[in-house]
């Protein structure tokens, strides 16, 4: 077992196991608990729209997940806390850290709280 753990402290490969575990944990836990939905709520509509007009993204969604804020002048409301943005041309880094930029901006989310994804591509 020690042989085991100290070959995988020396592994390169570790940070990218430990990044995945990461992205795999945050896609999970922004799925619906609920019975599963196709449709975009118009905010997420709205955004996607916005997000596939930037030069070279193509076709875009994103999927938002919300908290409740509680506090007496909240009421309650629901705000974003996680969003998963699928996009065609996020296999190109300049495009993908153009959505993580135009969703941190207009979401009010940090880059932790926000996954870029590539679109499948059509068969």
């Amino acid at each position: 077992m020690n042989k085991l753990l100290e070959k995988m402290k020396s592994s390169k490969a570790l940070p990218y196991l430990l990044m995945l575990t990461v992205i795999c944990a945050g896609v999970f836990l922004l799925l619906p608990s609920g019975p599963a939905s196709t449709a975009m709520t118009e905010e997420e509509s709205r955004i996607s729209r916005a997000l596939s007009a930037i030069e070279g993204a193509g076709e875009t969604r994103i999927v938002l997940h919300y908290r409740e804020e509680s506090g007496t002048l909240s009421g309650g409301r629901k705000v974003p806390d996680g969003a998963v943005i699928v996009s065609r041309g996020a296999g190109n880094m300049v495009v993908r850290l153009r959505l993580m930029e135009a969703a941190q901006a207009l979401l009010g989310l940090d880059a932790g709280s926000i996954a870029v994804f590539p679109m499948e591509e059509e068969k």
